[in-house]
């Protein structure tokens, strides 16, 4: 502001764009806790795609946000992100607050019809556990960990070591005795769960890990040089197409998840929960093909 041959001069500070504010908001989050890379991707993503300012008023993007999409959960996503952009900016989020907890009876009733339609086109168990017997080498080591332990794609990212290391930052393997040791700390819910270990005696299991013939820092699954796949496009690429039938590791746990509710299994069905690091709540919910419409 100053004046200029008698004419005022206002100078008014830049408007934030969508990726500034994504940016420096990433920038606060990485500096204050652990943030995946999917996560930062989803992030700039949003930043990117949205037709409108972060920091119009409220009514303005719950308008937009309904003209542009009309699934829930896309909705509650865009949302989510929107709602912690505007208050690290200090911008009020009550209305849209209001807005995303409306969408909750249609977000179950979504998840439902998704877990109908699954449940109408998934093989049965019995053919799963068929195929496993007769897979071999890496492709029994993956789809074994997902059908017997529910693991994600990210939990099976494992370097193959002699002995853990004292500071833990990875997903490690190593054979101990008769037993195969999974120690897993990098992983979705590693904040709230911790270290998971896991131990696997299986014969079978054991021996297709031995043949492998891993050597100290190996990964189970590698880049063409052996260094780790930290991409993690391509790393679940990779591993879709060792799944059986390429269904991927979230089909398989739901029909594992079903199987073992029908069967009454219920310690089993808590030892996948625990392995998974996904509380028994989240499982009977989002991965029970029984929790459909119908």
């Amino acid at each position: 502001l100053f004046l200029k041959k008698n004419i005022l001069i206002i100078y008014m500070p830049k408007k934030k764009t969508n990726v500034n504010l994504i940016d420096e908001y990433i920038e606060k989050i990485k500096s204050e806790k652990k943030v995946s890379e999917g996560t930062l991707k989803t992030y700039k993503n949003i930043g990117t795609n949205l037709p409108f300012n972060l920091l119009s008023s409220q009514p303005t993007i719950i308008k937009k946000l309904k003209e542009l999409y009309d699934n829930p959960n896309t909705l509650q996503l865009y949302l989510n992100m929107i709602i912690l952009v505007r208050r690290h900016n200090e911008e009020e989020t009550d209305k849209l607050i209001k807005f995303r907890n409306s969408l909750r009876d249609e977000i179950i009733q979504s998840r439902k019809k998704n877990l109908d339609d699954l449940d109408d086109t998934l093989p049965k168990v019995d053919y799963i556990m068929e195929q496993l017997e007769n897979l071999s080498g890496i492709r029994f080591i993956l789809n074994y960990l997902m059908i017997n332990h529910a693991l994600r794609n990210k939990d099976i990212n494992l370097k193959f070591v002699k002995a853990l290391p004292e500071n833990k930052s990875e997903n490690y393997l190593m054979l101990k005795g008769k037993n195969v040791i999974l120690d897993i700390n990098d992983y979705k819910t590693d904040d709230k769960y911790g270290t998971k270990e896991i131990k696997i005696s299986n014969e079978k299991f054991v021996n297709e890990i031995k043949k492998m013939k891993l050597n100290d820092g190996d990964y189970l699954l590698s880049m063409k040089n052996g260094d780790k796949i930290k991409n993690t496009s391509t790393f679940n690429d990779k591993i879709l197409n060792l799944t059986i039938d390429k269904l991927g590791q979230n089909k398989l746990v739901k029909i594992m998840i079903k199987d073992l509710l029908n069967n009454k299994s219920f310690d089993k069905l808590e030892q996948m929960s625990k392995d998974r690091g996904t509380s028994l709540d989240i499982l009977l919910k989002s991965y029970n093909l029984h929790n459909g419409e119908k």
